[in-house]
């Protein structure tokens, strides 16, 4: 092979590498730390008011709910305004996924052999609270999934679902709960 022909496969993989970097370096760029704190609702009769809850069954537990404080939550935000999609992670292994407008929450957790799932709350549950929310409630979720409330690039989850068949729950109560409030609004 000619020298030529070497250092013009070299330019070649430079300029590959420089354009992966280049690209990497970008979409890093537009990952930044949100915030997380309970959910104005939280589930009611369930026991986790004023707490974050995210898991399965009825209880508290390494393999059921888990009520972690902000700091043990890590969230990252990507994108903005409609292109917005938060990742959390919070400890026993829930890892859950959002993206912005979207009435459904993707949620796994490896460590329990749950695989990602799509979970939200029913329109019937929905429609019911909101018949029964008496005149003159302060309250401004409603059950479910909330964008862009207070402010742009918040968003409040408040979903009881039922799991998938595969998930084996160690509880007589299979549900999964998932309350908090995330913010990316900077």
């Amino acid at each position: 092979m000619s020298s030529s022909r070497a250092l013009a496969g070299l330019a070649l993989i430079a300029m590959i590498a420089a354009t992966l970097a280049a690209c990497s370096g970008s979409s890093s760029d537009d990952t930044r730390p949100g915030s997380v704190t309970s959910a104005e609702s939280s589930g009611g009769s369930d026991g986790w008011d004023g707490n974050i809850a995210i898991g399965v069954g009825n209880r508290k537990g390494i393999d059921l709910v888990t009520l972690p404080t902000p700091d043990q939550v890590d969230v990252e935000c990507h994108g903005e305004g409609d292109n917005l999609t938060i990742d959390v992670a919070a400890p026993n292994g829930w890892h859950a996924t959002l993206t912005h407008g979207s009435q459904t929450v993707t949620i796994e957790n490896e460590s329990l052999n749950y695989p990602a799932h799509d979970f939200a709350e029913s329109p019937g549950a929905i429609e019911a609270v909101s018949r029964t929310r008496p005149k003159g409630s302060t309250k401004q979720f409603p059950l479910g999934i909330t964008w862009d409330k207070p402010s742009v690039g918040e968003v409040e989850i408040q979903v009881d679902d039922d799991t998938p068949p595969h998930w084996i729950v160690n509880s007589p109560y299979d549900d999964l709960d998932i309350y908090m409030h995330l913010n990316c609004s900077g």
